[in-house]
């Protein structure tokens, strides 16, 4: 080894450290490491499915109509009025996870839509601790 080896030694992990970091940078691992969802439907199926039921729902302070009842399974609208005082959202968990609208001020509605095979369903306010509070309820559908 000569002197200038001998020199570079103490500075021989940070080098290799340096190289392994900088190794990852720019690193192309194709399409299977890609974080951008695909899309769900092609531009010739966008056409939603008609809502074979409609539910109001009025979102007042800390309550929900309790089990309200869907006779078929399907694509079922939620029409979410904001009657109450604070903001307030509803949420829905389905098949395919929780569907929420925006959080809605005072008069503000919103409409939800959900594809629900035949089961239960839970529904809240996804705002704050307002589930916690009593905004939670079940909707059942073709049972």
């Amino acid at each position: 080894m000569t002197g200038a080896d001998q020199r570079m030694m103490p500075f021989a992990p940070a080098a290799i450290a340096l190289a392994l970091a900088l190794g990852g940078c720019g690193e192309e691992r194709g399409d299977a490491m890609r974080t951008v969802p695909a899309p769900l439907a092609t531009a010739a199926s966008t056409t939603p499915e008609p809502a074979i039921a409609k539910i109001e729902v009025s979102l007042l302070e800390y309550r929900l109509p309790r089990d309200p009842r869907i006779a078929k399974a399907g694509t079922i609208a939620f029409v979410a009025t904001n009657d109450g005082e604070l903001r307030h959202a509803l949420a829905v968990d389905g098949p395919a996870g929780e569907v929420r609208t925006s959080a809605l001020l005072p008069g503000e509605q919103a409409t939800i839509a959900l594809r629900l095979p035949p089961g239960t369903y839970r529904w809240y306010c996804p705002i704050g601790d307002h589930a916690r509070l009593g905004m939670v309820g079940r909707v059942r559908v073709a049972e």
